[in-house]
């Protein structure tokens, strides 16, 4: 029986394509260049491939701090100063705990239900820790861990050994759970950790036969049905 239910946060939790969106706003008034759907679609484009170089263990966060900035500056034909745009595009988005509308919800009926649920999020900390600390999800969680403050990230099996020793959960991994939206990190670590899975496919994406997740759902209250009320 699952007892403990660890969720990652952007796209699982978090609305984190409307929070990009609304920094990217707040840095291109900041920064004087227009704020259009082609700039952003060029800076997600850029952003995304960094952190997928991230998770494969091929650049450093310190790294893609900077360099999703210098892509995006050079696709567009900008002149930024890519360390002046990644510290106001941090510190734009650190405010931005934007949460889709079931998280709260769920969150408060797995609580009331018995389960320990825990935070489990690849990102910069203080970034992290300042959205964490926008939304007011804090309270539900009896661990937050943050790749940046871990030295690792998922899909690095490190990752889920350091998260389940911190919880004093490394010989129950029966009891708990991997529930996330992205079978690169959340799920592919999970299986190569022994731990289940469940994958958040809210874009109905086609799943990879290589990274078969033990419950897949479409939609956060689907949650509830799985995770019955522990007695």
């Amino acid at each position: 029986m699952y007892r403990n239910l660890f969720f990652d946060a952007d796209g699982t939790l978090f609305d984190f394509s409307l929070a990009e969106k609304k920094a990217f706003s707040l840095l291109s008034a900041q920064l004087a260049f227009p704020d259009t759907k082609a700039y952003m679609s060029l800076y997600m484009g850029a952003n995304a491939q960094c952190w997928r170089e991230f998770e494969q263990g091929t650049l450093t966060l310190t790294e893609l701090k900077t360099k999703r900035f210098r892509d995006f500056s050079s696709l567009a034909g900008l002149d930024l100063d890519c360390k002046e745009a990644s510290t106001a595009f941090e510190d734009h988005l650190s405010r931005q705990g934007i949460l889709f509308q079931d998280s709260i919800p769920l969150l408060e009926a797995l609580s009331k239900r018995g389960y320990h649920l825990f935070l489990a999020s690849n990102g910069i900390s203080h970034v992290q820790r300042g959205r964490i600390a926008a939304s007011a999800i804090e309270k539900y969680f009896e661990g937050i861990f943050i790749s940046e403050e871990l030295g690792f990230q998922k899909p690095d099996t490190r990752f889920f050994e350091y998260m389940l020793e911190k919880a004093n959960l490394t010989n129950r991994k029966e009891e708990c759970i991997m529930i996330g939206d992205s079978l690169s990190s959340d799920i592919k670590g999970g299986i190569d950790s022994n731990i289940d899975t469940l994958w958040v496919n809210f874009e109905s994406k086609p799943s990879d036969l290589s990274l078969l997740p033990t419950y897949e759902c479409s939609h956060l209250g689907d949650l509830l049905e799985i995770f019955l009320p522990i007695y």
